[in-house]
């Protein structure tokens, strides 16, 4: 009986793991964006800081959001078709350099999935 339970439980440890990825939790986002809060914001109207407001991201071709100046790099890979979706959010945060090569953006990347998912839904549900 000993060995069905263990199985049982790894089994299910191996099931949850496989869902976690299809769920995220934008409360917990809203604290990993806590990271990015001195640079970009996803309050309406609240533009004057170092980075793009973030608010509608989601849908929106890298570097062109009206009345923010990008790097040349971002603004490039833009005109070459980058929309920011939660793939191509996903890939950027991990590491923001090997995406987009000369980007200005200095944060240290999210390495944790989890992290990534969570603040990508935050983002997502800001997005008008």
């Amino acid at each position: 009986m000993r060995v069905r339970a263990v199985g049982l439980l790894v089994g299910g440890a191996a099931m949850l793991a496989w869902l976690s990825p299809l769920r995220a939790h934008s409360a917990r986002g809203e604290r990993v964006f806590q990271r990015c809060f001195t640079c970009h914001s996803v309050v309406p109207g609240e533009d004057r800081l170092p980075g793009p407001s973030l608010r509608g991201v989601i849908g929106r071709r890298a570097g062109t959001l009206p009345g923010f100046r990008f790097s040349p790099a971002l603004v490039e890979t833009g005109a070459r078709g980058l929309v920011w979706t939660r793939e191509t959010l996903d890939t950027y945060l991990a590491d923001p350099s090997l995406v987009i090569p000369g980007t200005e953006m200095g944060m240290p990347r999210l390495r944790e999935t989890d992290d990534r998912r969570d603040v990508i839904d935050f983002l997502e549900r800001r997005t008008p």
